[in-house]
């Protein structure tokens, strides 16, 4: 868990894109706060994926950054490719998230 001194400015870039992304989508309205609690995976069993996104993901995202506590990998881009393909105007935000995974 974490890479403790490593510079963590490519991730916080990365996810300030995706939360404009989020936003544009409106998937994301007003502010982030602290992330809702799950019971599942991605939040799978909890509510949509979407939502996971913008209420668990990000939060939770931006406080590993904060603390430098970031996990070793990701795989939110091959989730959002499971549960965003049909979604006509998700193209952008499934290729952040993907280059998100690959930061890792």
């Amino acid at each position: 868990m974490g890479r403790q001194g490593m510079d963590y400015s490519e991730h916080s870039a990365k996810l300030d894109q995706i939360e404009s992304e989020l936003r544009r989508l409106e998937f994301l309205v007003g502010e982030v706060g602290a992330a809702r609690p799950i019971t599942s995976a991605f939040g799978l069993n909890d509510m949509p994926f979407e939502d996971w996104l913008a209420y668990v993901f990000l939060p939770r995202a931006r406080e590993a950054v904060a603390t430098e506590r970031l996990p070793t990998s990701s795989s939110v881009g091959t989730m959002a490719h499971r549960n965003l393909d049909t979604h006509p105007d998700a193209g952008s935000l499934i290729h952040l998230l993907c280059e998100f995974d690959d930061l890792f």
